[in-house]
């Protein structure tokens, strides 16, 4: 075997090596949450400088493949197969630098380079040696069964501690001055594989649920956390301002219809889209005052004027009801719904971007705490580490969210003086984290209250 083989062959496994590495880090990247710089720099802000270190992976697989191309007497079906493995290797490189968070096409740029990869070793192995590849073939077998470990998923679901997130650093309002320190905690909720058992027993507060056959793609998740993550900034923008006099905040304009029932008294009559303004005349505003009006003036079989707006247009549509399945008494026509919310923003807001912040509402509360305390002289937190979790809501309450065993943990392993939690999940959070100073709240000034009245 000559030097060009040789150097090719060993950059194929050093990046080989380096994948793996990656892999196990990217599993167990929340191990080194509590690091923060002396400029306050927290580990969820690193991991976006140490993402792109990723491009070593490729950049060794591209050279090597360009070391054993310049071999002489190389068979046209091996310098194929390494003239792809090049063009790939750019294209992950790409990926990494210009579409960090396309995570699924890059992993599967990624596993047909590593088959071509030893498609080619194995195949210079066999024309060199001609018998088995044993040197080769016997890695190509430890390192697949390392791969299956790493990601083949076992039907479960695992949820495990995160990290914190200084939300003073993640946005900012124009013309506001970051004070104190308001972190929201993130945790890690993803299909299972066969490593998680064991990192399971190696580390605390890892929770194993099987897989519903209802589950959505992993792709689909994903949007649906990174557009509630988009809601939870715009309502926590709101509310903020409108905390400070700046704005109208969060106000009420309808009831959105989600779904309708399939075969239900609605279906046929009504879109989903459409927005709800009146019930037999009456206005209603939010989704509150539809259940109360549906469930105090309205017997099932009666009738019922439903004006709604779908477009620019209004219409009037008579929507017949029957007996709640829930409760007999009560009449239903047949609807999902939520309200509109017209969020009344006058000043700017800017965000940085995370990587391994994918998505997700429960940030909201703490965002919204860190632009009050960005608007108001001083700030609000009287200079302690503040943490918490939980949705914000249009009318200001603050909302249960899960994995909060996982997160107490998170937050009890940095300095916090307080951990705010919705009073639902105030026990679990006691159980996992005892030290901890656990407030349970119910709305965002239960938060400024607490806030405003201790005394160091």
């Amino acid at each position: 075997m000559n030097k060009r083989t040789n150097r090719g062959t060993l950059l194929y496994y050093v990046g080989l090596v380096g994948a793996i590495c990656c892999l196990i880090g990217a599993e167990l990247i929340w191990l080194p949450a509590p690091l923060t710089t002396k400029e306050g720099v927290q580990w969820i802000e690193i991991i976006n400088w140490l993402y792109y270190g990723l491009c070593l992976i490729p950049l060794s697989w591209a050279i090597g493949a360009f070391w054993l191309l310049s071999k002489i007497n190389v068979p046209l079906m091996l310098r194929m197969i390494r003239v792809a493995i090049i063009a790939l290797c750019c294209i992950i490189i790409g990926l990494i630098t210009f579409a960090p968070k396309s995570m699924l096409v890059l992993l599967v740029f990624v596993a047909t380079t590593v088959v071509l990869i030893f498609i080619d070793l194995l195949s210079s192995e066999v024309k060199e040696r001609t018998r088995f590849p044993w040197r080769n073939g016997s890695a190509f077998i430890s390192i697949a069964v390392l791969l299956v470990l790493l990601l083949y998923p076992i039907g479960y679901k695992v949820t495990y501690p995160g990290m914190t997130l200084n939300l003073n650093r993640y946005g900012h309002v124009a013309g506001g001055n970051s004070v104190g320190t308001i972190n929201g905690v993130l945790v890690f909720d993803r299909p299972a594989v066969f490593a998680d058992r064991l990192f399971g027993r190696m580390f605390p507060l890892y929770q194993f649920e099987p897989v519903q056959a209802d589950e959505p793609s992993i792709s689909e998740t994903y949007a649906q956390v990174a557009a509630m993550k988009t809601d939870a900034n715009r309502i926590a923008a709101a509310i903020a301002m409108e905390k400070v006099g700046l704005g109208k905040g969060a106000v009420s304009n309808g009831i959105r219809i989600i779904a309708i029932v399939k075969d239900s008294p609605a279906d046929g009559k009504l879109q989903a889209g459409d927005i709800i303004d009146k019930l037999d005349g009456k206005s209603v505003k939010n989704a509150g005052d539809m259940i109360a009006y549906m469930g105090d003036s309205v017997k099932s079989g009666q009738n019922v004027a439903v004006t709604a707006r779908r477009g620019n247009e209004t219409l009037t549509v008579n929507v017949g009801t029957k007996p709640s399945e829930q409760d007999a008494n009560r009449a239903v026509i047949g609807l999902s719904v939520q309200t509109e919310v017209l969020l009344d923003t006058p000043r700017e807001v800017t965000y940085n971007d995370y990587i391994a912040h994918v998505g997700g509402p429960s940030h909201g509360a703490m965002l919204t705490l860190a632009f009050i305390d960005q608007l108001t002289i001083g700030g609000v937190t009287k200079g302690l580490n503040v943490a918490g979790t939980g949705t914000i809501e249009a009318d200001g309450s603050i909302g249960m969210v899960g994995g909060i065993p996982q997160k107490a943990y998170a937050v009890s392993r940095t300095d916090a003086d307080v951990f705010f939690v919705p009073k639902e999940g105030a026990s679990d959070a006691i159980d996992a984290a005892p030290g901890l100073n656990v407030v349970p709240v119910d709305k965002l000034d239960d938060v400024l209250k607490w806030l405003d009245e201790y005394d160091k």
